[in-house]
């Protein structure tokens, strides 16, 4: 008997019959189990409470989103500002800031092809700018002047306009052009203001305030003023 397994049936001994056979079908054998899975009740809860996390989530997303748009927007003008800025150090002469509706043409103009509705005393930089700097023989008396090639004007850059929900909006000073000395301070009667908003209008402060100060270094602020003074 010793060679005997649990689960080995006796000769002459029936499984169904023998107490040894019911011991063997009980331990040897495996029992059948049933596979369970999620009730309707369950199903349900699960789609509820999926439903209601995903309408939290979108709404900070779509922030999210926009905050960043307008952040990327700051930077890059906020660059822009530095950038004429260095110029005008660099090379000795007057760099200007003018703010157009051809940026991309064989030959722009400032504040040409504006959007329909637009005009000179609209303030509004979101079709695009342009960068370029003076001759070094630029006689002075001459005033602020368009950008003209054919007048030695040297284009440095070209500024995109901005995505189609976000507004560049400069204050009386900073309207049609922004202008930089030879020492990097500001050739305006006063501080130059930039504001960037979303169609959220500046609510909460997501606006973001660009002033310019006679000096010439951009200072940002946030801001719920969408129309800069």
């Amino acid at each position: 008997m010793s060679g005997i397994g649990p689960c080995t049936t006796l000769p002459f001994v029936s499984l169904a019959d023998s107490s040894f056979g019911r011991k063997c079908s009980i331990k040897g054998m495996r029992p059948h189990t049933r596979a369970r899975g999620f009730t309707m009740v369950e199903l349900l809860v699960t789609v509820a409470v999926s439903a209601i996390l995903l309408g939290i989530s979108v709404p900070n997303f779509r922030t999210f989103i926009q905050n960043n748009r307008i952040a990327a927007e700051t930077a890059d003008f906020v660059a822009t500002l530095s950038e004429a800025r260095t110029e005008s150090l660099k090379r000795g002469v007057r760099v200007y800031l003018c703010r157009t509706g051809d940026p991309h043409k064989a030959n722009p103009t400032c504040a040409a092809n504006l959007p329909s509705g637009q005009s000179n005393a609209s303030k509004d930089w979101t079709p695009g700018w342009l960068m370029y700097a003076l001759p070094i023989d630029f006689d002075p008396s001459q005033g602020q002047l368009d950008y003209s090639e054919s007048d030695g004007d040297e284009l440095i850059a070209v500024g995109n306009p901005t995505p189609s929900d976000v507004t560049i909006t400069s204050n009386a000073v900073g309207n049609r052009w922004l202008a930089f000395y030879a020492d990097g301070t500001l050739q305006e009667s006063g501080a130059a203001r930039y504001v960037i908003c979303d169609d959220r209008n500046g609510a909460e402060n997501t606006g973001r305030l660009i002033e310019i100060p006679l000096i010439g270094r951009p200072v940002v602020s946030k801001t719920d003023d969408c129309t800069p003074s």
